[in-house]
């Protein structure tokens, strides 16, 4: 199956083992980033071992399959228009001049994809955010070929979203994903995903 990437991200304490939070804090003044650690441990109660090797490529850990309903809505990954976005469950506005191009939520984490200023159809920006409040990330993309594909690249780590085979069916999951600089990947299913129209 061809993969086109798309966005990342892993649990909070155990994604900080993988690198999601980790790299949140690893560049706190390059990418005007805000990650607070917790004292506790409760957020390693977030079973570690949800996170499974892909048969076909041990560097790539997931928390469900391709085809496996999530269990918070009991269907793989929801698709819809971004017109259908409600703007009231944004986390945090663009950037100025900006525009919001897709909109994706896991089961730990929401990431909103703004435009280029003053444009509707090129991404720029990758604004993510912890659902427990503990950690979010501002990426600007200087590279527009990959903000494109909604890839996005911060000091060695590499944020896209997979969406590949949704087509009229809506067939599989879509991922948010994170590659560390040592090639591990983490993806994390989108429980929702809203993207603008191509036309």
């Amino acid at each position: 199956m061809k993969k086109l990437p798309f966005i990342g991200a892993s649990l909070f304490v155990v994604l900080g083992a993988y690198g999601f939070s980790a790299s949140h804090g690893a560049n706190l003044n390059q990418n005007h980033i805000s990650a607070f650690f917790p004292k506790n441990q409760v957020q390693s109660a977030q079973n570690k071992s949800k996170f499974k090797p892909d048969p076909d490529n041990p560097n790539y850990l997931r928390d469900y399959g391709f085809s496996t309903p999530l269990p918070q809505t009991g269907k793989v990954t929801i698709r819809r228009s971004l017109r259908e976005f409600k703007r009231n469950q944004m986390f945090k506005s663009c950037p100025a001049n900006s525009n919001l191009y897709a909109y994706a939520e896991s089961t730990n984490y929401q990431v909103e994809i703004c435009t280029k200023e003053k444009t509707y159809n090129q991404p720029k920006y990758y604004l993510s955010r912890a659902k427990n409040g503990k950690s979010s990330l501002t990426i600007t993309s200087k590279d527009e070929d990959a903000a494109y594909q909604l890839i996005f690249n911060n000091n060695g780590y590499t944020y896209s979203i997979y969406r590949d085979g949704g087509g009229p069916q809506n067939a599989i999951n879509a991922y948010l994903e994170v590659t560390r600089p040592d090639g591990k990947t983490i993806g994390e299913a989108l429980l929702y995903l809203y993207e603008r129209p191509s036309n």
